[in-house]
């Protein structure tokens, strides 16, 4: 009896059902290596959130009661400067980034190609005024859109006031700043960043003098 061969439509067959399977084999392989590069981009995105978010609470948390403006009369004492996107201040610097003592720190957003980006800078305070920056603005985050800050107080009766987006008073620091934004990658969060002020006095009655809590109006802040 003599063995019967393959015949060529049957190597035909297996090699299309080889190629077919190996099609299938490195499709799975290519998509797990895609989820995993996304899971860890996802990963290292939410890390660089957490860390900006922690560096901004701190140096927002620990504004001073100190002018920003050090020439300035006693009725336009300012202690804080606050837009939709733009917010000064007076606070220390960590050491690795400051020399010690009081600074002018600036975070402001920026439009740009990659969307809004959220800038850091900062310059130490003197008596005459803030001195020229040490280095250029920092990036700490971009890729944003819809973003901006807004502060509140809490009043006389002790409940907190709406979020507004200016901070004009005088003589006083707001009881919390609040930053919102959103990515312009939907899948990417951005949670709320609600900052309490550490040396606020708002809503605590007659503990600035009534010349400092009015504000550009002159309008009283009881």
């Amino acid at each position: 009896m003599r063995a019967r061969g393959f015949s060529l439509l049957e190597m035909l067959v297996a090699v299309a059902l080889l190629a077919t399977g190996l099609a299938l084999a490195f499709g799975i392989v290519q998509g797990s290596v895609r989820a995993s590069a996304s899971a860890e981009r996802v990963a290292a995105h939410s890390d660089r959130v957490r860390t900006v978010h922690g560096f901004v609470r701190r140096q927002v948390a620990a504004a001073l009661p100190q002018p920003i403006d050090p020439a300035a009369g006693f009725e336009d004492i300012r202690l804080l400067r606050l837009s939709s996107d733009r917010i000064e201040f007076i606070g220390e610097m960590p050491g690795y980034l400051g020399r010690g003592g009081p600074y002018l720190q600036v975070l402001r957003l920026q439009r740009g190609a990659r969307g809004t980006a959220l800038m850091f800078e900062h310059r130490l305070m003197t008596a005459e005024g803030p001195l020229k920056a040490e280095r250029p603005p920092e990036v700490l985050i971009d890729g944003l859109a819809d973003a901006r800050f807004s502060a509140r107080a809490f009043g006389p009766d002790g409940r907190p006031e709406d979020w507004a987006s200016e901070w004009t008073r005088l003589g006083q620091l707001p009881s919390q700043v609040r930053l919102t934004a959103r990515f312009s990658e939907p899948r990417l969060r951005f949670p709320d960043l609600v900052v309490p002020l550490r040396y606020s006095l708002s809503g605590a009655t007659g503990a600035v003098p009534e010349a400092a809590r009015r504000d550009t109006g002159g309008e009283s802040q009881q």
